[in-house]
């Protein structure tokens, strides 16, 4: 089974990105009542505070192309996959190579 969780990063320059609020928490369930079923659990999850089940082969992910280069890459050892990740929706053309200087107003 393959399970999507937690929120993506999507990055501006070295110190700020665009995220959402996503705890991964239902991802996270899911792949425990997976695994108390018995199931091969592969977890693709963003950065969260929780802690991943311990039978999960767990990959980490940044950005949201990262979570799609990693979903397409266990798509093949998977029968089921429940996503519920939360993607983001925009990221900027090109990351700044440092940190964004603040305009005076």
């Amino acid at each position: 089974m393959l399970i999507t969780a937690g929120p993506t990063r999507e990055k501006i320059d070295p110190v700020r990105y665009l995220t959402n609020r996503s705890s991964g928490r239902m991802g996270y369930a899911l792949a425990e009542a997976a695994l108390r079923r018995g199931a091969r659990v592969l977890l693709v999850s963003g950065p969260t505070a929780l802690k991943p089940p311990g039978a999960a082969e767990v990959t980490w992910i940044e950005s949201a192309a990262e979570m799609r280069q990693a979903v397409l890459a266990l798509l093949p050892q998977a029968t089921i996959v429940i996503k519920t990740a939360a993607v983001s929706d925009y990221r900027p053309k090109s990351a700044a190579q440092q940190k964004i200087k603040r305009k005076a107003p």
